[in-house]
């Protein structure tokens, strides 16, 4: 490979590491009543479990996940399954009115959390909410490490340097 396109493609890669963000997260949300809120930005999925409700449920919304302990975050589910604890019975989600005026949604305001929905057939129970005690990040998914962008850029500069020894060597090499 000649020495101009050997930098050049390690200055694109430095350049695309600077602004391409690690891409697999996992953000975890241990409430006040000690349930979990685990949300996937990576499979767009997130699950709520306690001892008061068993909820998994999906959105685009979440690939755009922002983090971090206090969120300002709206995600509208396109879905929604599993059991809450009402009045000491469980009861399942409700989607009555969710293509409507009352659509299942999940929303966080800074530590407040509420997934917006109706419980029980008939409807029992509304809104599920609770209130952030701690908030943990996890870049890690399915065992694999998602490279960080400083990594890529460390790579992207060892190969620039590569590429102007081998160019010093070649120009050293012709005046002898």
């Amino acid at each position: 490979m000649p020495i101009k396109k050997l930098f050049a493609a390690a200055v694109a890669l430095a350049a695309v590491s600077v602004a391409m963000p690690a891409s697999a997260a996992i953000y975890t949300y241990t409430m006040t009543n000690n349930s979990v809120l685990s949300i996937n930005s990576t499979s767009q999925s997130a699950t709520f479990t306690g001892s008061d409700i068993n909820a998994s449920m999906t959105s685009a919304a979440f690939a755009a996940f922002p983090g971090g302990a206090l969120p300002n975050f709206t995600a509208v589910l396109s879905s929604l399954d599993g059991t809450r604890l009402i009045n000491g019975k469980w009861v399942t989600d409700n989607p009555l009115y969710a293509t409507t005026t009352h659509p299942q949604k999940l929303i966080m305001d800074g530590k407040n959390v509420n997934l917006w929905a109706w419980w029980g057939n008939p409807i029992i129970g509304g809104d599920y909410l609770t209130t952030i005690k701690s908030y943990t990040f996890n870049s890690t998914t399915g065992g694999t490490s998602v490279p960080e962008p400083g990594m890529l850029g460390l790579l992207a500069a060892g190969l620039g340097g590569l590429a102007l020894a081998r160019r010093r060597r070649s120009k050293a090499a012709a005046a002898a």
